[in-house]
């Protein structure tokens, strides 16, 4: 039994040095990580042109930073907000033609909590 302890502890300080460790699932409840690295993506359809879409909420940051990212069908970035060290609010959107929308959030030894919710406007 102790073999195990010893063997989980191994695995988990691995997996928390080279990737981080994360506690939920970012566009859906609010997100805490500890060494996060890396990079997640989501995908929006949007079926109406003009109808905006992307992401609000908060970020707070112990240590590291994340970057969030828009995208728009074509791939051009369209919106995008940085969080670093502190207390954020986040309002990442944006609008333009029907299509797959892709938000991209990158973690640089991202220590804190992120919550972020889906938001969408109708373009009318």
């Amino acid at each position: 039994m102790r073999f195990l302890l010893v063997v989980l502890a191994l695995v988990l300080g691995l997996v928390y040095f080279f990737f981080g460790l994360r506690f939920g699932y970012v566009t859906l409840t609010p997100t805490r990580m500890l060494n996060a690295q890396g990079e997640n993506n989501y995908t929006f359809n949007v079926f109406d042109p003009g109808q905006s879409v992307g992401v609000t909420g908060t970020c707070s940051t112990s240590s590291g930073r994340a970057v969030v990212r828009l995208y728009d069908p074509k791939g051009t970035q369209i919106a995008g907000q940085a969080c670093p060290k502190g207390q954020w609010a986040l309002q990442v959107l944006g609008k333009g033609d029907a299509g797959n929308y892709r938000l991209n959030v990158q973690f640089d030894h991202f220590t804190g909590v992120i919550d972020l919710k889906e938001t969408r406007n109708s373009g009318r």
